[in-house]
């Protein structure tokens, strides 16, 4: 987990359903509710998603009117508080509490209208308004919510500050891939994996984008470099001396070759050759080694400081790539490249479309390719029952892929199950819905 992300810590609930108290602690990477059946799992789950999300005129403060509960309240890892409280009715109007350290606290009323909903332009619009902002600046927290139906559910995609416009774009374009493949009638499985699939691919190329940039600036001072080197060297040079610096050149060459065919698996830049430089910087004579050292120094720099700025997102699409065709599929596999996209393909090489994947399969790939997508901000994202349709070997093996997949963003796992061997692999972040009355 991300040191600078904040986390929910802890979630309680007063008269859920007019029956039920809670109080639930979570841990700040995963957090697994189990419970009876109509207890209220999944009603928890929509409750933290639909008080995070901000959008007005999607429904979220609706949902939440229309739940019956007296008080939910949600705990952040910076002591920051969010909470929905009705004084006497377990439906309908209800005002919300954003308490920070050492500031006032702020408060909205969210009355319903004779239809039972929220408006969107009511009387405490810009109260709601202001308040919804305040919870994004101090929570700094994107939810996305993956239904048991697989539907994603998520205000942040098409709202965040500061990105790029072709990033925007490419939102834009998924936005509109996902509505024709809905409005066209395909089938729901598809439509949902060919939207995450293309919200992975967009993701990488993004990140793939603002990598080339960062170490491109790099690579843009390699001339001054190789002036300042050229005008530092010495002006004779030794054979000892010599050999010593030419074994550390030759390292880095063979280090910066095997990192950019590594990295050049993905796409994410192009293969360096260095197979001549390795076959002839050992003949160079010991005169002539300082200028071609000042030379090549500052260009291998330049390469690795690429490298270094697109080795997280090539770490973790080998993670992404490696474990669904080492842990889940079989007889079919999938490969990543930035101007290709995802591909699935049989053994046989031959390209298979997502409609022809199984039902589980379908799951995997769509939970998988949602993860990645949601890595770019501290996100908290809710799964209901993410075992449906997986056998007992993936489900043993789901949640840790999971966690593997976000591991070192900001992405913090909210699931519920009743998936005896995924409660049991993660026992330590289960959290048991126990009736306090």
């Amino acid at each position: 987990m991300n040191e600078q992300s904040t986390s929910i810590t802890k979630v309680t609930v007063e008269g859920l359903f007019g029956r039920y108290d809670y109080s639930l602690d979570f841990d700040p990477r995963l957090a697994i509710l189990y419970g009876d059946n109509g207890t209220g799992k999944t009603t928890v789950l929509r409750m933290i998603h639909h008080l995070l999300s901000p959008g007005p005129g999607r429904g979220h403060k609706t949902a939440v009117a229309r739940t019956p509960f007296r008080d939910f309240r949600i705990e952040f890892s910076n002591e920051v508080v969010l909470r929905a409280h009705r004084e006497k009715r377990t439906v309908g109007s209800f005002e919300l509490f954003l308490s920070i350290p050492g500031k006032p606290r702020r408060r909205a009323p969210f009355v319903v209208n004779e239809k039972g909903s929220i408006p969107t332009n009511g009387h405490n619009a810009d109260a709601q308004g202001e308040l919804g902002a305040a919870i994004r600046a101090e929570t700094s927290l994107a939810s996305h919510y993956l239904s048991d139906e697989r539907d994603l559910d998520s205000d942040f995609s098409e709202e965040d500050e500061g990105d790029i416009v072709l990033d925007s774009k490419r939102r834009r374009r998924a936005y509109l891939v996902e509505t024709a493949l809905r409005d066209a009638d395909e089938p729901t499985r598809r439509a949902q994996v060919s939207s995450a699939i293309y919200r992975a691919t967009s993701w990488a190329r993004q990140q793939a984008l603002h990598g080339a940039s960062e170490g491109s600036v790099s690579a843009n001072t390699i001339y001054a470099d190789v002036v300042k080197h050229l005008a530092e060297m010495p002006r004779t040079a030794t054979d000892e001396g010599r050999s010593s610096t030419s074994q550390q050149l030759l390292s880095l060459i063979e280090s910066t070759g095997k990192r950019s065919n590594d990295q050049s698996r993905f796409g994410l830049l192009p293969a360096v050759n260095t197979q001549d430089l390795l076959r002839y910087v050992p003949r160079i004579r010991a005169e002539d080694f300082p200028l071609v050292a000042g030379i090549l120094k500052p260009y291998l720099d330049g390469t690795n400081a690429r490298l270094d700025a697109l080795e997280s997102t090539h770490r973790i699409l080998s993670f992404f790539v490696d474990t669904l065709n080492e842990t889940f599929f079989r007889g079919k596999s999938i490969t990543f490249d930035i101007k290709e996209g995802l591909r699935i393909a049989t053994d046989g090489g031959e390209p298979l479309d997502a409609k022809l994947l199984s039902s589980g399969e379908s799951q995997l790939l769509t939970l998988f390719c949602n993860i990645l997508s949601a890595r770019e901000n501290p996100t908290i994202f809710v799964i209901d029952e993410p075992e449906i349709s997986l056998n007992i070997k993936w489900q043993r093996a789901l949640v840790g892929s999971l966690l593997g997949c976000a591991e070192g963003s900001g992405i913090q796992l909210i699931l519920a199950s009743h998936s005896i061997e995924l409660l049991t692999a993660h026992r330590e972040q289960v959290v048991t819905l126990k009736p306090g009355r």
